[in-house]
């Protein structure tokens, strides 16, 4: 009998220990649960994130420089790139703090980057907008809206916006397209945002390809323009912390445009009232082995004759298949060769290479390349319709 109760005893120690361990265990998921959650801590991917920011941040790279590809070509290699995968992150909302001189000299700025570099295309403004203020906030690029705008005008082959340094300001836009831009500024500059572009800071039109393009992440694409971000750390919305630095200089070109600016003392260069005009008369260039009569009324206002390249200011009353054959001409006896013309003085550049914030006012190319075998002509298709669609130029 006592060894049957001895046995019995031993049977239900277990049971009893495994009751008291469940006892202990809903007693600390009580005391869990009532606590305030614990801390977490970084998971490998983030302290590897962390570790990974550079110490200085990357160099913008020069924009003349592109593939020479046609616009089938560049569209096709563009549209081959992916977009970085994952959510696009907006950027944050930038409200222009700077003094009223200040303040009104950035909105002439960036009214003019808008317009000039996305034409009377109110999505299209919005996104060049988001670019320019990533680049205030960005360590990489000045601290200013005007500062960005016109970083490397300067210099015929740095400039970061192409309107700044091919001629381009000497268009003066009409008083409502300027408005419509001036809008889209204000706009940004009190904190709007445009999600799509996220952290973007570059971006180029789909019928070029840029040789900076390898080294960034395609973001988005807005209409005929692709968006880009710096891969890693210097593309992330943390990198974004860059804050305003004055003072804001607006370029002397942009007077005709915005007019004087309150606080700013107007230029030594402007002509007196009554002066006869500010430009000097631009000279005529000759090509050699072509007759003045064989250009139909065209001015050659450039020539590299190393490359074979022209530009012509075109006689707009001239009959348009008149180009072709002044194109043909003036290529004749090279083995690559282009000509590009517009019909008006104005648009016309003023320095080579033509930048490709240009070719949006381009009236007529004829282009001769030896290794993909071709000479052809192109229109503008807007303004000169051809029943061949293959001989209009990118975008028309």
């Amino acid at each position: 009998m006592e060894a049957a109760s001895r046995l019995q005893g031993q049977r239900s120690l277990p049971l009893i220990l495994l009751a008291v361990l469940l006892a202990a265990a809903a007693l600390l998921a009580m005391l869990f649960l009532r606590r305030d959650p614990l801390p977490r801590v970084p998971g490998k991917a983030a302290r590897q994130a962390a570790a990974a920011r550079p110490s200085a941040p990357p160099t913008p790279p020069e924009p003349i420089i592109i593939a020479d590809l046609s616009a089938d070509q560049a569209r096709a290699s563009n549209a081959a790139v992916p977009f970085v995968p994952g959510k696009i992150v907006a950027a944050k909302p930038f409200v222009y703090s700077g003094n009223a001189a200040d303040q009104s000299a950035a909105l002439a700025c960036l009214a003019a980057a808008v317009l000039y570099e996305a034409g009377d295309d109110k999505v299209g403004q919005e996104a060049v907008a988001q670019v320019v203020l990533n680049r205030v906030r960005h360590p990489a690029f000045p601290k200013n809206v005007c500062g960005v705008v016109f970083q490397g005008s300067e210099r015929r082959t740095g400039c970061q916006f192409t309107f700044t340094c091919d001629g381009a300001l000497a268009r003066v836009p009409g008083a409502a397209v300027w408005a419509r831009a001036r809008a889209v500024a204000e706009k940004a500059l009190a904190g709007s945002v445009v999600a799509t572009v996220g952290t973007a800071t570059h971006y180029h039109a789909d019928w070029v390809v840029p040789y900076w393009r390898a080294g960034l992440a395609k973001v988005a694409e807005v209409h005929t323009h692709i968006f880009y971000r710096w891969p890693g750390w210097w593309g992330e919305r943390a990198a974004f912390s860059g804050g305003l630095r004055g003072p804001e200089r607006l370029d002397p070109r942009l007077l005709a445009i915005a007019g004087p600016q309150p606080g700013a003392p107007a230029p030594d260069w402007l002509p007196s009232e009554g002066a006869e005009g500010a430009q000097p008369a631009r000279k005529s260039i000759s090509i050699e082995d072509v007759p003045t009569p064989a250009l139909k009324g065209s001015i050659v206002r450039l020539a590299d004759t190393a490359a074979h390249q022209y530009v012509l200011q075109l006689d707009p009353s001239a009959f348009p298949g008149n180009w072709a054959v002044v194109g043909f001409t003036i290529c004749a006896a090279k083995p690559d060769c282009l000509v590009m013309g517009w019909t008006s003085e104005q648009e016309t550049p003023h320095s080579l290479p033509v930048l490709p914030g240009a070719n949006r006012s381009m009236a007529f190319m004829y282009r001769k390349s030896s290794v993909l075998d071709l000479a052809k002509p192109y229109w503008d298709c807007r303004r000169f319709p051809r029943a061949d669609r293959t001989q209009c130029m990118p975008g028309t």
